[in-house]
């Protein structure tokens, strides 16, 4: 199955919670293990179970792609220690960068696949410019998504596709796709949420939602993410 619904106790907002790559997902810690096991099953990826800032709500703090993983610069050592431990644990070469900004919800700010990034307008253009470098992208731009700086929290993009707030304009959509090299679609998850970023973890291989996601959802989330043949 490349689509599961989940829910993290009772809370059907996977994505602040956790951070999906193509490589690896960072998730809470204290789930149990039937649930981190519909995690390897769909995404395909090693969990590594974490806190940030003492913290469970790792997606809000951590973005990432293939080649690396941004965190706050407040992170303690002891959590950065474990993540960079686990990563070398699983043969996984990739970067953990505790990132210098006065920003520390860097999963709501940050929108990444492993060509581009798309970055609030919070962020300096200097520090756009870094988190290019950092995340190893063709491309960075500082923008927003149907008017919302949020732009990590408002979209779900991978390699396969891309999800944003049903509000986005066309021209929008337009300039995502060429930015980020996929398809992108609007829609909505939990029954008409429209912060799909918040709602869903995604990598290439496939997407957990949450629980009370309907139907047409769903469907419209396999079709956006590249998972309709």
């Amino acid at each position: 199955m490349h689509i599961e619904r989940l829910d993290f106790e009772n809370s059907p907002y996977l994505g602040v919670y956790g951070l999906a790559t193509d490589r690896v997902l960072l998730v809470r810690e204290g789930l149990g293990e039937k649930k981190l096991d519909v995690l390897r099953d769909v995404l395909k990826v090693p969990i590594i179970e974490t806190s940030i800032m003492k913290s469970r709500i790792v997606g809000i703090f951590a973005a990432g792609n293939s080649n690396a993983i941004l965190v706050p610069w407040y992170i303690w050592d002891t959590e950065l220690e474990r993540i960079k431990g686990l990563l070398r644990d699983f043969g996984i070469d990739m970067e953990v960068v505790p990132f210098k900004s006065r920003l520390t919800a860097l999963g709501n700010l940050i929108l990444t696949n492993d060509r581009a990034a798309l970055v609030s307008k919070e962020f300096t253009r200097e520090e756009a410019r870094a988190i290019g470098e950092i995340l190893g992208v063709e491309e960075v731009e500082r923008g927003m998504i149907a008017s919302y700086h949020a732009v990590g929290s408002v979209g779900v993009v991978t390699n396969r596709g891309g999800l944003v707030h049903p509000e986005a304009a066309d021209e929008e959509i337009e300039w995502l796709s060429d930015l980020f090299g996929v398809d992108v679609y609007v829609g909505t998850a939990n029954m008409g949420v429209p912060f799909v970023g918040s709602c869903m973890l995604a990598n290439s291989y496939g997407v957990v939602v949450g629980h009370l996601t309907t139907g047409p959802e769903i469907v419209k989330i396999e079709e956006a993410l590249g998972f309709l043949d």
